[in-house]
């Protein structure tokens, strides 16, 4: 393995086989570096502007997390999955909200399939390796946006694979009818 690609595979392993730019710029390695290398090799592609993909075949990489770890990757270091996204990464309930719900320091430009969510706030919370909205609040922030029948099934779900939380999770449900 070239020099070069031992101080991107961390990266690409933290990001699901991607490699943003602005963690390569971390990392030590330019960005016209990294774009000649990305050019010249059969295994990386232009994911997305400011984002590459390499399909190494390192068995840490979970490619299940891919897409959506790309779309994190690009909306920069602070930002995290928000709300029903986080819902829906997490496989609870039956949320089925289009696009991506991410939360960043600052306003974006519009894009397809992402709903920026501008917050100061940062999260600690990991699902995957991937930076996300406490699950408390993920299910306080997504519950004006889904209709009953999601928010029950989101509920319910949380309450078995998390009883931890049940007294919360039944708060939050009498606050919505949900008993």
């Amino acid at each position: 393995m070239k020099k070069l690609e031992q101080k991107l595979l961390p990266i690409a392993r933290k990001w699901a086989g991607n490699i943003p730019v602005w963690a390569a710029r971390e990392a030590g390695v330019e960005a016209s570096t990294l774009r000649h290398w990305a050019k010249d090799n059969p295994d990386v592609e232009n994911g997305t502007r400011g984002v590459y993909v390499w399909y190494t075949d390192d068995d840490k990489i979970d490619w299940d997390v891919c897409e959506t770890a790309r779309y994190l990757a690009k909306a920069g270091k602070d930002a995290f999955l928000w709300g029903p996204s986080v819902l829906e990464f997490m496989e609870l309930g039956d949320v089925g909200e289009p696009g991506f719900y991410i939360a960043v320091p600052t306003r974006r430009y519009p894009q397809l399939s992402v709903k920026w969510v501008v917050t100061k706030k940062k999260t600690r919370s990991k699902y995957k390796g991937m930076p996300i909205q406490s699950l408390k609040d993920a299910i306080v922030s997504s519950m004006p946006i889904l209709d009953d029948d999601k928010r029950r099934t989101v509920l319910d779900d949380a309450a078995q694979r998390y009883p931890r939380i049940k007294d919360f999770l039944r708060k939050v449900g009498a606050e919505y009818g949900i008993e």
